[in-house]
């Protein structure tokens, strides 16, 4: 954990609640820094600044959640003494004509700036990729509640990445959003803080990423490409990233030879023969080249009687041999080709 306020002082730090007002303000005014706490070190007189220093000693080293309560606790107490209520925007305004960005993120950190806003107000554009992949495991109904409380924007592009039948049933629960109470609202804000907004860093984008294309990679070809039309209607370049990371069965023959033999010289015969069944003539040349010439005859043999009519067993088997695929990339053993077309 970062700490807010480093003093150089001796150990022993007593907790937040139990410090006197005098450690209080000597924590701002370190908080302040140089330039600010002098400034406003100079208006204070010769008992007070004697009172301040006298109280150092006990202070040690804050930590940031520390000073972002003492920060809360001295905003509480500035609004009631000019009769003001402790309206977080009206506050989070008046420290924002006070001080620097540079200085605020000194001073607080990037996130307590909004920490105060409804987590409804926090997504921004972007983080779909984020959102979407994690609501897919709620019910229809709190989906749509949550897309109801979003920027109507950014909910609308959430909603055009739901898997297409998934989408409709999530549209019907919105026409249709009963009130809640607050505590539920709450409740539901809290979450989504804990899960999502209070991790916004470098990598957060490209989690959410990485998480959406896992998703469209055990969705049926059509249904995924489908939520990549979505996606590229509003941001093409991030299409373009996704559709690196998603592979399908049929994208086969895509991959450069070496890496087909090292595919299925991990798989068995059977479940080869049951992914195949109802694939076409082209696709079917593709793995059958891939295998030993002992392994190829038995799964001629086996297909030898196909009626081209795909089950679910097979859905299931060709499920199973792309998940191998996105094994072996993950783990770097053979690379998927970067501009999606096949190796030459």
């Amino acid at each position: 954990m970062k700490h807010a306020v480093d003093v150089p002082l001796p150990m022993g730090s007593s907790p937040f609640a139990a410090r006197g007002g005098r450690e209080k303000v000597a924590i701002l005014l370190l908080a302040l820094g140089d330039k600010l706490g002098t400034q406003l070190l100079q208006k204070f007189d010769a008992a007070e600044v004697k009172a301040i220093m006298s109280s150092a000693s006990s202070i040690n080293r804050v930590e940031k959640q520390d000073l972002d309560l003492l920060v809360d606790d001295f905003a509480a107490h500035f609004a009631r003494a000019l009769g003001l209520g402790t309206d977080f925007d009206a506050v989070k305004g008046m420290v924002e004509r006070a001080f620097s960005p540079t200085e605020l993120s000194r001073m607080l950190g990037a996130q307590i700036m909004q920490a105060g806003e409804p987590a409804w107000r926090r997504f921004e554009s972007g983080m779909e990729n984020t959102l979407v992949p994690y609501l897919l495991d709620e019910h229809p109904q709190t989906i749509a509640l949550i897309l109801s409380r979003l920027d109507s924007e950014f909910a609308s592009r959430c909603l055009s990445i739901l898997p297409g039948d998934f989408r409709i049933t999530v549209a019907r629960r919105l026409l249709k959003v009963q009130p809640v109470t607050k505590e539920v609202e709450e409740m539901l804000e809290k979450v989504l803080e804990e899960d999502l907004l209070t991790r916004q860093d470098a990598g957060l984008e490209a989690e959410g990423r990485g998480r959406l294309a896992a998703m469209l990679n055990k969705l049926e070809r059509d249904t995924s490409g489908e939520i990549l039309a979505g996606v590229a209607a509003w941001k093409p370049e991030e299409a373009a990233k996704l559709k690196r990371m998603i592979f399908s069965f049929e994208d086969l023959g895509k991959l450069s030879q070496e890496a087909r033999l090292s595919i299925f010289d991990k798989l068995q015969p059977d479940q080869v023969v049951t992914a195949l069944r109802g694939m076409d003539a082209a696709l079917k040349e593709v793995a059958l080249s891939s295998m030993g010439a002992r392994a190829r005859r038995m799964v001629e043999a086996e297909l030898a009687n196909d009626k081209g009519v795909r089950t679910k067993e097979g859905d299931a088997a060709r499920s199973a041999i792309v998940s191998r695929v996105l094994e072996m990339v993950q783990r770097g053993d053979i690379e998927l080709p970067s501009d999606g077309n096949s190796p030459p």
